[in-house]
């Protein structure tokens, strides 16, 4: 039961060391999908991480790369339909028609590279009153309890 235990505490802590070199590295994002459009590759509560434009993982744009671009200072994940010198053609998966609007390159932020399911449902739980007690204030209150109650046992065992 311990391996069991440590290897899922190993788990956990290399995947949030990742995520965490991820958020912190110039250049990738971890981004929460807030809409159906690009689905059945993504759905509403992925988190996706996505990387730099011609970064070492994911090359040049082409025709079926995914982007997020800014629009209207909002962040838009599409597919590249495709690429006519500096302006892209974007399109949803779930969408028929292109999006009406032609994207330049310079828009462009960053391609999508991997999605972690439905963890966007948590983040975003989490960023609200009820979540921050339930994932934060909760567990520190017991963590705190725990080991205020080893100090205890510990002091009346010397006494």
């Amino acid at each position: 039961m311990k391996t069991v235990s440590w290897l899922v505490t190993a788990l956990l802590g290399v995947a949030l060391a990742g995520l965490g070199f991820i958020y912190f590295n110039p250049g990738y994002e971890l981004l929460l999908v807030r809409s159906e459009s690009m689905k059945p590759a993504i759905y509403m509560g992925d988190l996706i991480i996505t990387g730099p434009i011609n970064g070492p993982i994911n090359g040049e744009i082409k025709e079926g790369t995914v982007i997020t671009y800014e629009r209207d200072k909002k962040l838009i994940t599409h597919r590249v339909l495709s690429v006519e010198g500096q302006t892209l053609t974007t399109k949803g998966d779930a969408v028929e028609d292109p999006d009406p609007w032609s994207v330049s390159l310079s828009s462009v932020r960053s391609v999508y590279l991997f999605k972690i399911p439905f963890v966007g449902y948590l983040t975003s739980f989490v960023q609200t009153k009820m979540g921050w007690f339930i994932m934060i204030i909760i567990p520190a209150a017991l963590l705190v309890g725990w080991l205020a109650k080893d100090i205890v046992k510990e002091a009346l065992s010397e006494a």
